[in-house]
């Protein structure tokens, strides 16, 4: 009886030995203090903020923070200023953290913005951001909140909770993170104007297009590294101004639109790209030259005349091929009631549509001089207006004897023109429901100086309607100077879309110039 009990005994230990060994440990989150970017003394809000995110990581049973006096041993030991994933990595292992998440925290006027790293400390998986930006203190102390459950959330491994159509997902769906770039290329001395991407040259694959003053480069993204594959240069006395790839004659080859001006006068050109030579098209166009979605008919090339006295004048029309493959300006695209267009748009800078609201219902995206979007129905009934500058640039043509503003109103001064930057328009996160993607560049100098524009940083943020309002969905990292131009488009050839972008920095009066390509990474 005695030996039976006992086989009893070992037999149930054995059944619970099972569960006792995979039961799940929370995991152990170590938070640092942030660092802080201000001429002010913010340690109180620095404080603030450690202690809420500290307490409001926590899951129970999930994830459980390591205890303040033992992250402040270590910590001391780190050297001043920023800490790095490096240095992440190092104190975790000695607090026995899973994750260290840590961050800054920068004042620029009344504007706070919140910038978080989260750092698995074995490194096998990819270090995620989180950022927030509001204005005020008292709005930074209530939703620091939000903020941490949004950094649980991507300690958890939780990014969306949505379904996709393809593979992957969109990394940043939440609010409050910024994307950060995974490729970078730099052009010393280059004022980078424009790039695209498509299948240029014809081999099912789709390359990158960059472009400055008077200079053309076409690359390939292999992956790993951004390999040039094609040159192209006009003389200094041209100012490239815009870039637009599409395959305008259905060869499945994309055509290379270039709105250039030599002087102030107008003399855009498209290029065919072919066994590494490069053929004109069409030159010596006065148009002015970019690819839109147009209401039944998606993205198309279109063309507008600059005006004797006015920046743009007469209408927008379609440019089409013509044979042998050549292109021409063709047919105009009507606005008001008679045309697929609202009467509010008027430049081809200036304005793009999609299925914004509803994906039964066209709307339009049209700016202003001033940088400001509106969103309107496909009646032209007003819906939302921007808060944010958009698309503010330093591209520019000057028009020396034009004295006059850009409606054609007399003005003592003659006339710097601006070129807009794109606004893009693609359902990116499955929904039903088109996104916008559009720059945002913050002016140190040079909204109302309109000669001498001197930029902070800029950012492109992908914007989503939430029944009410364009709101904020993801952000890039702040990019130093501005952003002069991106594009959305699967440029490693991967099926999913990356976000590409070009960016101009600079001393004061352009000295130093410095233009920088990089990729970015929406999908994960």
């Amino acid at each position: 009886m005695r030996f039976l009990r006992v086989i009893i005994l070992v037999a149930a230990l054995l059944m619970f030995l099972p569960v006792w060994s995979t039961a799940q440990q929370p995991l152990r989150v170590a938070v640092l203090p942030f660092t802080v970017h201000s001429a002010e003394d913010l340690s109180y809000l620095r404080d603030g903020i450690w202690d809420i995110i500290s307490s409001r990581i926590i899951v129970e049973g999930e994830i459980e923070a390591v205890e303040k006096p033992l992250v402040e041993r270590f910590y001391a030991d780190l050297r001043g200023g920023d800490v790095s994933d490096q240095q992440a990595r190092w104190l975790g292992a000695r607090v026995g953290a899973e994750y260290v998440v840590y961050g800054s925290i920068t004042k620029v006027g009344d504007y706070i913005s919140l910038d978080a790293k989260v750092v698995h400390v074995p490194g096998t998986r990819p270090t995620t951001s989180a950022f927030a930006q509001h204005k005020g203190i008292d709005e930074v102390m209530t939703k620091v909140g939000t903020f941490a459950q949004d950094i649980a959330s991507r300690i958890q491994g939780r990014t969306t909770s949505y379904e996709r159509g393809r593979p992957g997902q969109l990394r940043e769906h939440l609010m409050f993170q910024a994307v950060g770039y995974t490729k970078m290329l730099a052009f010393p001395k280059k004022f980078l104007k424009g790039v695209d991407a498509g299948d240029v040259d014809g081999d099912g694959k789709n390359e990158l297009v960059v472009i400055s003053d008077d200079h053309l480069w076409i690359y390939r993204d292999d992956g790993k590294e951004l390999k040039l594959v094609g040159e192209f240069q006009e003389s200094f006395a041209h100012n490239f101004l815009t870039l637009d790839v599409i395959d305008i004659n259905g060869d499945k080859r994309a055509e290379i639109c270039v709105t250039n001006a030599i002087g102030d006068s107008l003399q855009s050109f498209v290029l065919n790209y072919e066994d590494g030579a490069f053929r004109y098209l069409a030159r010596g166009l006065a148009w002015y030259l970019r690819v839109v979605k147009v209401p039944d008919r998606g993205e198309v090339l279109v063309a507008q005349r600059m005006g004797a006295r006015k920046d743009f004048d007469g209408p927008i029309r379609v440019v089409e091929a013509k044979g042998d493959k050549k292109v021409k300006v063709g047919k105009r695209l009507k606005t008001g009631d008679k045309g697929p267009l609202p009467k509010e748009v008027e430049w081809i800078y200036a304005f793009t549509s999609g299925r914004l609201t509803d994906p039964e219902a066209t709307a339009f995206l049209v700016a202003d001089e001033m940088d400001t979007v509106r969103l309107l129905d496909e009646k032209g009934d007003f819906l939302w207006k921007s808060g944010d500058d958009m698309g503010g640039s330093d591209n520019y043509i000057d028009r020396p004897t034009v004295l006059a503003d850009s409606r054609g109103n007399p003005n003592p001064f003659s006339r710097r023109l601006y070129i807009p930057l794109r606004m893009f328009v693609k359902d990116l996160d499955g929904d039903g429901v088109d996104d916008v993607v559009a720059v945002v560049n913050k002016f140190l100098t040079g909204k109302h100086i309109e000669r001498v524009r001197e930029y902070d940083k800029g950012y492109v943020v992908g914007l989503s309607w939430d029944g009410i309002a364009l709101t904020n969905a993801w952000r890039t990292q702040d990019i130093p100077g501005y952003v002069s131009d991106f594009q959305v488009r699967d440029v490693d050839n991967d099926g999913r879309d990356e976000l590409v972008a070009v960016s101009v920095s600079s001393h004061f009066l352009k000295s130093d110039t410095r233009g920088l390509l990089m990729v970015f990474e929406l999908y994960e």
